[in-house]
């Protein structure tokens, strides 16, 4: 290390012996970018060096120093050029790279809009628990399909589920398939959308038929008047809580028709 000190003394005694150093100018450090680094430092060093000594005119001459200045304005600028090539070049890598990352999301895509159109329900709904707010993958390619199917996907299993079973038999559906599997599981929420569906459109239907209406509630009436004569009130709450009874009633309130104590005219 000291020697390292004498030998930059060296160099320095050198440079003050020489008014301008060298004779190298800006064209020779463009060309040289190397030298002019340690030109740049072996003249900052000399103002340094001069700068403690106190020697404020030696100072002064080697910041005026034209082959300094010329090694300085050709290091600047190069490291300029430098830094900006290196920012070129970051942001051509960039737009490649997110140029592949929307290439290979278009393919993802359209591999999970199949995929997620054919698997069963119960394992569709899967894929919500990995497309949570809090989850990485919740931009994925696979969380976008299962956002823009969910809607018709739910519609379709429901729709399935109802032409297999209505009424009352979907209600008994719905208990058996709750009780086995849980009431979080995706089979019991789509019973439970189903039902509410059934109930909603059999009232709807009812209420735009007057004629097919009073057939059904006409029959509920004389089934729980029957029971009524007899006593029989747990058949009777059995009956008004059937599901051809209760939508029976629900549309007949539209006519002003409430409970079944009379037949609708």
């Amino acid at each position: 290390m000291k020697l390292r000190y004498i030998l930059f003394g060296v160099s320095v005694m050198m440079l003050s012996a020489n008014a301008n150093f060298f004779d190298n100018d800006k064209v020779y450090y463009d060309k040289h970018p190397k030298e002019a680094e340690s030109k740049v430092k072996l003249c900052g060093k000399a103002v340094a060096i001069a700068l403690g000594k106190g020697d404020m005119k030696l100072a002064e001459k080697y910041e005026k120093d034209a082959e300094c200045k010329a090694a300085k304005e050709s290091y600047f600028e190069n490291l300029k050029k430098i830094r900006k090539e290196k920012y070129e070049a970051e942001q051509k890598a960039r737009a490649e790279k997110i140029a592949k990352e929307k290439a290979q999301y278009k393919i993802d895509y359209k591999n999970q809009l199949v995929l997620q159109k054919k698997m069963p329900y119960e394992e569709f709904v899967k894929i919500q628990k990995s497309c949570g707010f809090s989850s990485s993958n919740r931009f994925s390619a696979q969380c976008k399909v299962y956002k823009e199917l969910k809607l018709k996907r739910a519609n379709q299993a429901m729709e399935n589920l109802i032409s297999q079973y209505q009424g009352d038999d979907l209600i008994a559906y719905k208990k058996n398939i709750c009780e086995k599997e849980g009431s979080q599981s995706a089979n019991c929420t789509l019973a439970v959308e189903a039902r509410v569906k059934d109930e909603k459109e059999t009232i709807k239907r009812l209420s735009n038929d007057k004629e097919a209406l009073k057939k059904v509630f006409n029959e509920c009436s004389v089934e729980v008047g029957k029971y009524q004569k007899r006593r029989d009130w747990d058949k009777v709450k059995s009956l008004t809580q059937s599901f051809k009874c209760y939508t029976a009633m629900a549309a007949a309130r539209s006519f002003g028709v409430y409970g079944l104590s009379k037949p609708m005219k």
